[in-house]
């Protein structure tokens, strides 16, 4: 008797062991129905023209025709099981092929003046020192971000470490590089103090201090472009100076925080600012390649597992029709063009 109910304990623990893996499978693949808009596209802008090119998470190029920088930079993009199970390290022919892609379609050599770092997560600041000594530029971005650097041998002249704040001339652009927060995760705080080697686990690349930037470009005389927030976390009253058409607002873990943070961090981004189109950035799944097989590859959202857009989006779109703000998902190799 005791025989069989023993096996049967282990037949019931087995089984709900298979139930909360199916589980863990099924939210791991479970992903929200968001269809792209690609009406963003404006190929016909001039070279002249002051553009900027989405490449998924916070990656933005930049260029006005004469100068092109990009924020973050990130695009090795690793699958989800070397993120969790092994040492990273920088995908050079990836970033390559899809950087070259970028440029391209812009029009531009390959060069570029700078890259602006918004915290240092392996996401945001691992490709930076690699695309910085491969296609010149400065890295511009906290300690933490130079002790990322430093590990890649980046030579000291390409790198400007921001502390509070600072401020990046790139050409005809001015770039301020303003802090604020991280979302509120798992994954925030930390500091990098000592350099860096790779290959590293991701879990090594602590944030640091996290900054927003504020775009400008003489063309446009003194008032800003846009508002890149790369993270979906703010400082109360931080952009209550500010005014700008345009945000390109991070909404990665945004789904997990709750309507209340939502709506806060929506007035403090999109209300106080007065901007009339935001972007959506940082929305997507940062382990599925940008640039697949020599041709770009379409976002897709994160896994339920780790993220819940289909709960922060009908918020936000609830919020952006409330306030008249034109609100997209910006889809990778979208264009979006200034003058």
């Amino acid at each position: 008797m005791r025989l069989i109910t023993s096996v049967r304990l282990w037949v019931a623990l087995l089984a709900m062991l298979g139930m909360a893996l199916g589980g863990l499978l099924y939210l791991a693949n479970s992903r929200p129905d968001i269809q792209p808009h690609t009406h963003a596209t404006l190929t016909t802008a001039s070279k002249a023209s002051v553009r900027s090119l989405f490449l998924g998470t916070s990656t933005l190029v930049w260029t006005d025709g004469k100068t092109t920088w990009l924020v973050d930079g990130f695009l090795s993009r690793q699958p989800l099981w070397n993120v969790a199970f092994t040492p990273l390290d920088v995908d050079e022919a990836l970033v390559d092929a899809t950087l070259q892609h970028a440029l391209d379609q812009l029009n531009m050599p390959h060069r570029v003046a700078g890259i602006v770092v918004a915290h240092s997560h392996y996401d945001h600041a691992m490709d930076a020192p690699y695309i910085a000594k491969r296609y010149g530029g400065q890295v511009h971005g906290s300690e933490s971000t130079w002790q990322i650097a430093l590990g890649q041998d980046l030579p000291p002249t390409q790198m400007e470490v921001v502390h509070n704040a600072g401020v990046a001339r790139l050409g005809d652009f001015e770039v301020k590089i303003r802090q604020t927060r991280h979302a509120p995760t798992g994954f925030t705080g930390g500091l990098n103090h000592q350099p860096l080697r790779l290959p590293a686990h991701a879990l090594r690349f602590k944030e640091g201090l996290s900054y927003s930037f504020v775009v400008h470009h003489k063309s446009q005389g003194d008032e800003p472009i846009a508002l890149v927030q790369p993270s979906a976390g703010f400082l109360p009253g931080e952009n209550r100076d500010l005014k700008v058409p345009v945000v390109f607002l991070g909404v990665g873990g945004l789904g997990r925080l709750g309507q209340d943070y939502i709506e806060s961090y929506w007035q403090e981004m999109v209300t106080q600012t007065g901007a009339r189109r935001v972007y959506l950035i940082h929305w997507d799944d940062f382990t599925k390649p940008v640039f697949s097989q020599g041709q770009p590859a379409p976002l897709v959202p994160m896994p339920a597992l780790m993220d819940d857009m289909s709960a922060a989006l009908p918020v936000l779109q609830g919020l952006a029709l409330r306030d008249g703000v034109q609100l997209e998902v910006h889809q990778a190799w979208e264009t979006i063009t200034f003058n």
